[in-house]
């Protein structure tokens, strides 16, 4: 598998994950009983037209922090210690 595979399958599982769950939940409000009847609340409060942006913005914001977690996995965290060198030619008071 190539290095442009993996990067392309690194970005698309969280989007899959992300698309899974929102067929989750609608498929849960076919659920028989008091999770049915939830989850087609849920469905039909997540889809209503002020929460249907924040809903999506949400589960996008949700997406990026995924993939940057996995990156983070991967290539380890960036802190880097930065030693400042005096100049000797300038003057101190």
């Amino acid at each position: 598998m190539s290095k442009r595979t993996r990067m392309i399958l690194t970005g698309f599982i969280p989007i899959l994950g992300v698309s899974a769950a929102l067929v989750g939940v609608g498929l849960g409000g076919k659920l028989p009983g008091f999770t049915g009847e939830f989850f087609r609340k849920l469905t039909g409060f997540m889809f209503t037209p002020v929460f249907l942006e924040l809903t999506f913005a949400f589960l996008g914001l949700l997406a990026v922090f995924w993939i940057n977690s996995i990156r983070l996995q991967r290539e380890g965290d960036e802190y880097v210690s930065l030693e400042i060198e005096n100049d000797q030619d300038e003057p101190q008071p």
